[in-house]
């Protein structure tokens, strides 16, 4: 009976992976690769400190989808794991999921803070909200990420058991394993950046509904202001379902024994598999967000593809070289001698 479980419940990690995934992972690249056009192809936006973190983080949220869940897609569907091959790969891929898993909601943390900033009402905070201040701290927090990065690197390698089982790709060093599990996650990939984006979300939203009550402020920077909040904010909403049952999940497969028992620890796998396809949701869907929840933004991107991408390729296409037939024929007139 519990073979009949264990080979049923393995049959489904496979396909939640490869189905599931490869959903994510398709509409997560398209709506990214749109997010950074209408960003980089308005004004408005690339004037905008707070698209320009949206802008980053549409980056590399596409990486993370690259290097995480399609991976995973392709190693369940062709059935060959690279990471059991590959020490290269295995320390190359963690490297990289962990700088892209910690570098998006981190600038997303920056996103809601100067979007607090930009809305507040006193001009020596809005002063700190700037493009050029964003792309430095972005360029910042990618280093630092990727510097912070360097044990996975180290410590990730490929470990057969004593038993000559299946090799895995994990960590090998005990006390990086322990911070790994008891910090890393639950703390600095959870609990921190949820906090802030709440905090900082919600202080956004109260200087957005205060900003109509002042005289001062032009209609059409109210208006981008509330788009963006209303984006952000609904962003870091989902956020919190996308990304909790995952981190509860992992908690509770490190720290319970459990999985020792054959049945339960496939069971868990099982539950790991769905909530990882939700969690990666978290970088698959804000283009998809910000269509739900603002008429401007649906506007704009109607405007940027047809209105700007479209007429420029129809002027490319129309500006080619005519045919021999269309070529206008110069008449030359040929003096007579004298």
């Amino acid at each position: 009976m519990s073979d009949s479980i264990i080979s049923s419940l393995t049959h489904a990690i496979s396909n939640t992976y490869i189905y599931m995934g490869i959903i994510v992972t398709i509409g997560g690249i398209l709506g990214g690769i749109i997010n950074i056009i209408i960003f980089l192809s308005l004004r408005t936006y690339r004037q905008s400190s707070s698209a320009s973190y949206l802008t980053v983080v549409s980056i590399i949220n596409i990486g993370q989808l690259l290097t995480g869940l399609l991976s995973r897609v392709l190693i369940n569907a062709v059935g060959v794991d690279w990471t059991q091959t590959s020490l290269a790969y295995c320390k190359l891929r963690n490297y990289i999921f962990q700088m892209c898993a910690i570098v998006s909601p981190m600038c997303m943390c920056l996103a809601t803070i100067d979007q607090f900033l930009s809305t507040s009402a006193h001009p020596r905070w809005q002063r700190w909200s700037n493009t050029k201040i964003a792309y430095c701290l972005s360029g910042i927090m990618i280093s630092f990420w990727s510097i912070y990065g360097i044990p996975y690197l180290l410590y990730y390698n490929i470990v057969v058991s004593s038993n000559g089982g299946t090799p895995s790709c994990t960590i090998t060093n005990a006390i990086f394993s322990k911070y790994y599990n008891d910090f890393h996650v639950p703390v600095l990939m959870c609990i921190i950046p949820l906090t802030i984006m709440i905090i900082f979300g919600l202080l956004a939203y109260r200087n957005v509904k205060q900003i109509s009550h002042r005289t001062v402020v032009p209609l059409v920077r109210h208006r981008h202001e509330v788009q963006l909040t209303i984006m952000v904010l609904a962003q870091t909403v989902f956020n919190i379902f996308a990304t909790t049952p995952c981190f509860i999940v992992l908690t509770f497969a490190s720290f319970t024994t459990l999985t020792q028992d054959p049945v339960i620890a496939i069971q868990v796998r099982f539950a790991i598999a769905i909530t990882t396809c939700i969690y990666y949701l978290y970088y698959a869907i804000p283009f998809y967000i910000y269509i739900c929840v603002s008429d401007r933004f649906r506007k704009q991107l109607h405007y940027v593809l047809f209105g700007i991408h479209l007429k420029r390729w129809r002027t490319l296409t129309q500006n080619e070289v005519l045919p021999m037939n269309e070529i206008p024929r110069i008449s030359v007139e040929i003096i007579p001698s004298t």
